[in-house]
């Protein structure tokens, strides 16, 4: 059946299943088509937003707004910006233009043109590299978010507009240093179903990791205990999938030696090489269920160095076929 043939519903259907690039090629067919998407709830997969500094001119930037495989840049200073539009990071000399406007403003008004009342809709936001206030009219309802190297204190409003509209994420990493004692408090609040990690050194307390959701997660923070880190890796192995990673740094006692750390005496451990007084590298053959029914063995690497205690638990990938391993209770 050909597109001519089909309903304006089944046309709207179609139509929230393509991408922004796909969107806009169907809108320019005909009078019909541009109503049939202008009708259909825009929802982006990526929507990425990043500013990357002149190294010839002060306080000239460019600012990179990417909606799926559309790109525009805003390059300018003061109230001055030219306008760069193109697909897939190739610039169309034929879509640019020059406007006596603040680069910023011009971009709180290209926000507004994406989003419905307000709110953008898209799978995956990504910040990069920015230093300006995220814009007050606009808010993101979004599965995932990546913060990497926001200035200070801007972090903190960018995480609070991908997440006040649903209040919960799929995936959160970010990598934002300086803001560590704001940062927490709004992160902790954030019902992250997946995938955790975090870059700074965060004020997580075991409670807060016990409670956390997420089981592919990166974490430092110098107040979880020594205790606190053992129960999570318990939970970890039980509720884990395959693909997910355990990577956890803490600050134990000053007193605390890697010959003090007891692992659930039901482990059932292989040494992958000889323990010191600084690493502890094995596999756990069993001892555990897991609720997903994974049986591969899974490798440990504990370390101890500069005070800080790290341990990382995955899926164990060596060369030989690996065993099932033997599941809690025996």
């Amino acid at each position: 059946m050909s597109w001519q043939m089909l309903t304006v519903p089944n046309h709207q259907k179609i139509v929230k299943l393509l991408d922004y690039e796909s969107r806009c090629n169907i809108r320019q067919c005909s009078k019909d088509d541009r109503d049939v998407v202008d009708s259909t709830k825009l929802r982006f997969e990526k929507f990425r937003i990043s500013e990357k500094l002149s190294k010839w001119v002060q306080e000239k930037t460019t600012i990179r707004l990417e909606i799926d495989s559309f790109t525009i840049w805003l390059t300018g200073k003061d109230n001055l910006t030219k306008i760069d539009r193109g697909w897939k990071g190739e610039p169309i000399e034929e879509l640019s233009d020059i406007k006596h406007e603040n680069r910023f403003e011009i971009l709180q008004k290209l926000l507004l043109r994406f989003s419905k009342n307000g709110v953008i809709h898209t799978d995956t936001v990504e910040v990069n590299e920015i230093d300006f206030h995220a814009p007050e009219s606009i808010k993101f309802k979004c599965s995932n978010l990546k913060l990497h190297n926001i200035a200070n204190p801007f972090a903190v409003e960018w995480l609070k507009k991908a997440t006040e509209v649903s209040g919960n994420l799929k995936k959160l990493e970010v990598q934002c240093w300086g803001q560590d004692e704001q940062l927490w408090p709004e992160i902790a609040g954030i019902d992250v179903t997946e995938s955790l990690i975090l870059e700074p050194n965060m004020n997580c307390n075991d409670e807060q990791l016990e409670n956390l959701k997420a089981m592919n997660f990166k974490i430092s923070s110098s107040s979880v205990t020594v205790h606190g880190a053992m129960r999570r890796l318990e939970k970890f192995l039980k509720f884990g999938k395959k693909s997910d990673r355990l990577e956890l740094s803490i600050e134990p006692p000053r007193e605390f030696q890697l010959a003090d750390l007891a692992l659930p005496r039901y482990f059932e451990i292989k040494n992958l090489k000889n323990p010191d007084e600084a690493s502890f590298v094995a596999k756990i053959l069993g001892g555990f269920e897991n609720v997903h029914g994974i049986q591969d063995p899974r490798k440990i690497e504990i370390q101890l160095n500069w005070g800080f205690l790290q341990i990382i638990c995955f899926v164990y990938e060596g060369k030989e076929k690996p065993l099932p391993c033997r599941l809690y209770p025996f």
